[in-house]
């Protein structure tokens, strides 16, 4: 049974319906290419039933296809990306992110200037050396960045999510820091 409604049309056969309607519309471009592309002395064959709706009267169509070697080298070019790959909301979470390491360098620096102590053992002895401790915190940022890019060439979800989660870490690190710069006063 034929039906033209498309609301009595199950998901299956709409898109069934779609792709041969797509393919019938795309077809004489894919003909027309491959003609254009036709040898002068190919072994044709009269044009059947099947291809006449195509093809004008008359036409014929190729029975042989010439050897390798009589064919010119494809001209072909190499596929280049020139848009950022980078969605925006992930550009606004790397600015984010040297933003809360800027905050956390700027607290940590403001509560050991009031007679606070870094706790951390992996930092405690570089915090000392301000230049040092921006580098290592500029450092730590530009990795973040980078891990999350090549995480996000595979899944942009997991990278996001890993740049909220190390952006709040350092938020609540950060606002930890000011608030012992506070009591210390």
């Amino acid at each position: 049974m034929v039906c033209l409604r498309p609301e009595r049309l199950s998901m299956s056969s709409r898109r069934a319906a779609l792709t041969v309607l797509a393919a019938l519309w795309f077809a004489p471009g894919f003909v027309a290419e491959a003609r254009a592309q036709e040898r002068a002395g190919a072994p044709t064959l009269p044009v059947s039933f099947s291809t006449a709706a195509v093809l004008p009267i008359g036409e014929s169509i190729r029975l042989f296809e010439p050897a390798p070697a009589q064919l010119p080298a494809p001209i072909v070019q190499p596929f280049r990306r020139f848009s950022n790959p980078d969605s925006p909301l992930l550009v606004s979470l790397y600015v984010a992110t040297g933003l809360t390491q800027a905050l956390d360098i700027h607290s940590t620096i403001k509560a050991i200037d009031r007679g606070g102590v870094e706790t951390n053992p992996m930092l405690s002895g570089i915090t000392g050396n301000k230049p040092a401790f921006i580098a290592l915190k500029g450092a730590v940022a530009a990795g973040s960045i980078y891990a999350a890019r090549k995480l996000a060439r595979k899944n942009k979800m997991a990278a996001i999510a890993t740049l909220v989660a190390i952006n709040a870490a350092y938020g609540f690190v950060a606002h930890h820091n000011y608030r012992v710069a506070e009591r210390l006063r």
